[in-house]
């Protein structure tokens, strides 16, 4: 007469189990294998929190590679637009470069008109294209680089809340090593 197996028995590892959907045999866990239905409660939730665990590793996974896709992807359009942006200070310099030298240009057209005694002003637009640029840094160091490092200056240090609670926690630690050692 045949033997009935105890449904309680821990099934072997290689015993046929469970398959997976493409048919093959799935690789027994010793410690939550078997079929679903003969596991006991506690296999069930060490099944669950192994699934659970394997889903957020996956997602985790997931996540990371899409992180990747996106990073290289958004390392991609920044390398765009500072070549761009590149090409565009390189025009935009030599259109002041133009603008400045049609500038000086012109001041030394209109001071070939002008002849004060035996002189002729031809220069003055050099002389211009000296001042001018002196007096427009003049006016932006003290209008905006000055009130820059002095908004700067009133930054540091940083973090003051933060360094307030790391002081507190400090004081709080000290007050605590004091208790215990009375």
């Amino acid at each position: 007469m045949a033997t009935q197996a105890d449904p309680r028995e821990q099934p072997q590892l290689g015993a046929p189990g469970p398959t997976r959907r493409n048919g093959s045999a799935a690789a027994l866990d010793p410690a939550h294998g078997g079929p679903l239905n003969e596991a006991t409660f506690p296999e069930l939730l060490g099944r669950i929190i192994n699934d659970v665990s394997d889903i957020a590793d996956q997602q985790i996974e997931l996540a990371k590679q899409e992180i990747n896709e996106t990073k290289d992807e958004a390392i991609g359009a920044v390398k765009r637009i500072l070549i761009g942006a590149g090409i565009a200070a390189a025009a935009a310099l030599l259109l002041v470069i133009w603008a400045w030298t049609a500038f000086i240009w012109f001041f030394n057209w209109l001071g070939a008109f002008i002849t004060i005694g035996p002189v002729t002003l031809a220069w003055i637009g050099w002389l211009l294209g000296l001042i001018v640029p002196a007096i427009a840094a003049f006016i932006a160091y003290r209008a905006f680089i000055r009130s820059g490092i002095s908004r700067a200056t009133h930054l540091w240090p940083p973090l003051d809340r933060t360094r307030a609670t790391l002081k507190e926690d400090l004081e709080w630690l000290q007050h605590q090593r004091t208790r215990s050692v009375r």
